[in-house]
C-alpha cells in the first residue's frame, strides 16, 4: 500500500504533539513494509529529518506566500464576513484569503501526487484536505482525515464550509468515541476512532524514592497558552494551599507562542500570590521523561484537550493527575478517584492537590492505576487499528 501523509506544517524548527504523530505515523507503516510518502512546509529542502526513518520520500510543499497587499484586502473580508460563513448564506461569502493560498499550494500537492501515485492520503488536518480537494472534482485515491483535538476545533462546527470536503472523505479518524457525535453532525462519511499512540514506560516514578528527595513537586508540561492551557490556574490553585505545603513547588516547562506575553502574565501572578521561588517556568524540553520521573503529581488545567500526550506519557510513568471535570478528553482519560482526581473550580482544584500531596499511599495508589489505565493505548494495538481502516479505505475507494 502506498500511503501518502499530508502535512503543511514545519518540520525544522516546530516539533509538537502533531509533528511527533506524523513522524511516528510514517515510520512505523513503513517498518510494516508499505510505500509511505509524507509532505511538510519548510523553507529549505530537507533530504532527511531525524525524526523520520530515511525510506520515508519527502515532498517540501514550500508554500509560496499570498502577497502582501492581496493577503491585507483578503484578510479584512474574511474578518468581515466570518459570521456569514456560518450560515447558510456561506457560499456567498468565501474566504478569498485561503482561497488564494489553496491555490498557490495546489501545484505543490499536485506535483507530489503525481510523483508519488499514493492509494490512500491521509490528511492532518481539515486545511489540507480542502487543499487537496481545492479545484480538484474527481480523485481515485483513498481519502482519510485526521481529527487531532475535539471536534469542534478539528472539524469547525459551521457544514456548510466544510461538507463537501469532509463528505468526500472516505473516513474520518476521531480519537475518542465520545467525539463521534459531534463529527457526525457535521459529515455523512464513515467515523473510527483510534486514539493516538502512548509510549508504555519500564520505568515508574518511585514514590518513596522521591520523598527521599526532600524536594516534592507538582509539574504540568505543554505550551504557554491562556485559552486552552490556563497555566494561570494551577498557579492560582497552588497558591490557595502553599502556606500548607512546604517544600512543595509547582513547575511549568513549556514554551510561549505567544511573543512571551502570557509568559509575563504568569510572573507577574507568581509575584503576586507571593510564590517566588516556589513557581518555576521552564522552556520546552527533550528531557520530559527525567523530568516526569523527578515529579509527584501532575497538575493538568487545560479547559480541552482532544487526546493528550502530555497527560497519557505521565500517566504511563505512574504519574497522578489533576484535571478539571469540564475539560472534554481529560474527564475520560482521568478516572475520578482513581488514577487523579477531576475538581469542580479552582477552590477545588486545590483541595484535591493538597489531597495527594497529603497522601505518599495515595499518590502511589493512584500512579499505579494511572500507569495501567493506558495500557490500552498500546503501539501495537493503535496501529493495527489504522492499517485496517487504511486497508478498508483503499478497498472501498477500489470497489467504487
Amino acid at each position: 500500500m502506498k500511503i501518502l501523509l499530508l502535512l503543511n506544517k514545519r518540520l525544522t524548527d516546530n516539533f509538537g504533539g502533531t509533528e511527533k504523530v506524523f513522524c511516528n505515523f510514517a515510520n512505523e507503516f513503513v517498518r510494516r513494509g508499505h510505500v509511505v510518502a509524507a509532505t511538510h512546509n519548510d523553507k529549505t529542502d530537507l533530504s532527511s529529518t531525524n525524526a523520520l526513518d530515511p525510506r520515508v520520500q519527502l515532498f517540501n510543499l514550500n508554500g509560496p506566500e499570498v502577497p502582501r497587499t492581496t493577503a491585507l484586502a483578503a484578510k479584512i473580508w474574511r474578518e468581515a464576513t466570518r459570521p456569514f460563513r456560518k450560515t447558510f448564506l456561506a457560499p456567498l461569502f468565501p474566504d478569498f484569503y485561503l482561497n488564494q493560498r489553496r491555490r498557490l499550494l495546489k501545484p505543490r500537492i499536485d506535483g507530489a501526487l503525481q510523483a508519488f501515485r499514493p492509494d490512500v492520503v491521509v490528511a492532518f488536518f481539515t486545511e489540507e484536505l480542502k487543499t487537496l480537494f481545492f479545484e480538484r472534482p474527481t480523485n481515485d485515491f483513498a481519502t482519510i482525515l485526521m481529527a487531532h483535538n475535539v471536534p469542534w476545533i478539528s472539524i469547525p462546527s459551521w457544514q456548510r464550509e466544510n461538507g463537501p470536503a469532509l463528505d468526500r472523505c472516505d473516513a474520518v479518524q476521531a480519537l475518542l468515541p465520545s467525539f463521534i457525535p459531534a463529527i457526525r453532525a457535521q459529515c455523512s462519511t464513515e467515523i473510527v476512532a483510534i486514539p493516538n499512540v502512548v509510549p508504555q514506560f519500564a520505568e515508574s516514578v518511585d514514590v518513596d524514592e522521591r520523598e527521599k528527595t526532600g524536594s516534592p513537586r507538582v509539574v504540568f508540561a505543554a505550551r504557554l497558552d491562556a485559552k486552552s492551557k490556563r497555566q494561570h490556574l494551577a498557579i492560582e490553585a497552588f497558591a490557595k494551599i502553599a502556606e500548607d505545603a512546604p517544600g512543595w513547588n509547582l513547575h511549568f516547562f513549556g514554551s510561549d507562542y505567544s511573543g512571551g506575553a502570557y509568559r509575563s502574565r504568569l510572573e507577574k501572578l507568581i509575584q503576586k500570590r507571593k510564590l517566588d521561588g516556589r513557581v518555576f517556568i521552564q522552556d520546552s524540553t527533550p528531557a520530559i521523561v527525567q523530568e516526569l520521573l523527578a515529579s509527584d503529581i501532575v497538575a493538568f488545567p487545560s479547559a480541552f484537550e482532544g487526546f493528550s500526550l502530555a497527560l497519557t506519557e505521565a500517566q504511563s510513568l505512574g504519574l497522578p493527575v489533576v484535571g478539571f471535570a469540564d475539560a472534554p478528553s481529560v474527564n475520560e482519560l482521568i478516572v475520578d478517584g482513581e488514577n487523579g482526581f477531576l475538581a469542580r473550580d479552582v477552590d477545588d482544584f486545590a483541595q484535591k492537590l493538597k489531597t495527594l500531596i497529603d497522601s505518599k499511599e495515595l499518590r502511589r495508589r493512584f500512579g499505579a492505576n494511572a500507569k495501567k489505565s493506558v495500557e490500552k493505548y498500546e503501539a501495537s494495538k493503535v496501529w493495527d487499528a489504522w492499517e485496517k481502516l487504511l486497508r478498508e479505505a483503499v478497498e472501498k475507494k477500489r470497489a467504487a
